[in-house]
């Protein structure tokens, strides 16, 4: 198949250097079509709605090699150089189903119109469709994840330890005295699945004081240097738990905190981003999920558009830690962001359960309206799962989701009344 593009389109590409992308099969063509035929007279109206939809979603798991290029109103350019092959093929695969899906209601088998390109040349796109075969091929490729399990077993027993991992460590602070820090996973429960996905990795921090009393300690007001080294220590507990690439089963996918204090300053930055880059390699970066947090109220669109872009190709995606459930986050998506993280507590300290459930919906409706998922953490019982179901939330997590799970070979699927119930 020959595709016809402009001059400017093709020089544009060979400047790119997306025509050695194609000889190595990570360049695909993505057509909407289906959507053109579907809606007929009204796609003048339509076309715009789908280019944005198309370029939010390539841009959310985006490196900072990958590229989009629109050739014509109904095809897709997707140029993806840190992918292999199959990788750059299983992701237009995605990208086009859920196209399909949010404007006809069903990604059906033929309307997925994609097609390698092989060659970029001076009369066009020299390109190959792609069969039924080599889809059910890319869908393998993606990593498995912890819903797909019905064993019965808890979820972090499937990846190769019988207890939740935990990890006790001192950081230092000059002129102060040490914290003792503590690691551990909380599970990630997609509300629409009713299953375990991913897991957060969660800290807590106390100081010993003198009399051998214990303080704790509110990690957001750490130095910038304090929170470089936290957050190291804890991207290295990140990477025992997926250094073991050839263990059986669904590969884990965890939620790295990251704070912004820390990528507030040059010294510091250069040792978070040093440490991210060890830590990304393989198949790894389709398994971390970026957070960041330490967000200052109201901070400008242009510095967390630039803090997002520090990071965003380190993960599959950067979620962002909302200050406060009031927190105006209608400028997040603009900048880099996938969805808002929003906490039952703030400030350290717990909100009324009454203030809290009043707030949810208020904060759900926010993140819709600037396109971003809605997680929830901190659930502490049955009636505020309860109401975070009801309100839209996304995902949950907190002590009451993995008093569900418990310690021992127990469903991890269960519904919302399930914890209601608890």
């Amino acid at each position: 198949m020959l595709a016809a593009v402009s001059s400017s389109i093709t020089d544009m590409l060979r400047h790119t250097g997306a025509d050695e992308a194609a000889q190595r099969g990570q360049v695909q063509l993505v057509s909407v079509t289906a959507i053109r035929e579907a809606v007929g007279d009204r796609w003048a109206r339509h076309q715009p709605l789908v280019e944005d939809f198309v370029t939010r979603a390539f841009a959310r798991n985006a490196s900072e090699d990958d590229l989009i290029v629109r050739v014509n109103d109904t095809d897709f350019l997707l140029i993806q150089p840190s992918r292999t092959p199959m990788g750059a093929l299983s992701r237009s695969s995605v990208l086009l189903r859920e196209t399909l899906t949010f404007f006809l209601g069903a990604a059906e088998a033929e309307n997925i119109n994609i097609s390698v390109v092989d060659r970029i040349g001076d009369d066009g796109l020299e390109a190959t469709r792609v069969t039924g075969d080599q889809l059910e091929a890319a869908a393998a490729e993606r990593t498995a994840d912890l819903a797909q399990s019905r064993d019965g077993s808890a979820p972090w027993e499937r990846f190769g330890v019988a207890r939740p991992p935990r990890k006790m460590i001192a950081v230092k602070r000059p002129g102060q005295g040490d914290i003792q820090t503590m690691f551990y996973l909380d599970p990630v429960w997609h509300v629409a699945r009713e299953a375990v996905v991913s897991f957060v990795v969660r800290t807590v921090a106390v100081q010993h004081l003198a009399g051998g009393e214990v303080e704790p300690v509110e990690v957001g007001s750490l130095t910038s240097g304090a929170a470089a080294e936290l957050t190291i220590q804890r991207l290295i507990f990140l990477g025992e738990l997926l250094g073991d690439e050839d263990r059986p089963g669904p590969s884990i996918v965890i939620h790295a905190p990251v704070s912004m204090n820390a990528l507030s300053y040059s010294g510091t930055r250069t040792a978070v981003l040093g440490e991210l880059r060890r830590l990304v390699k393989g198949d790894r970066r389709d398994r971390l999920i970026i957070e960041l947090n330490h967000v200052p109220e109201g901070v400008p669109e242009s510095r967390l558009s630039e803090v997002i872009a520090q990071v965003r190709s380190y993960a599959r995606g950067v979620l962002v830690r909302a200050p406060s459930l009031a927190t105006d986050v209608s400028v997040w998506s603009r900048c880099g962001a996938v969805g808002v993280i929003h906490e039952t507590q703030s400030q350290g300290s717990p909100s009324p359960e009454k203030a809290t459930l009043a707030a949810l919906p208020g904060a759900v409706e926010r993140a819709r309206h600037a396109g971003l998922s809605a997680g929830l953490y901190g659930v502490q019982s049955g009636s505020v799962a309860l109401a975070a179901w009801s309100a839209g939330f996304s995902h949950l997590s907190g002590d009451h989701i993995t008093g569900r799970l418990g310690s021992d070979p127990v469903a991890q699927r269960f519904t919302v009344m399930d914890l209601y119930r608890k």
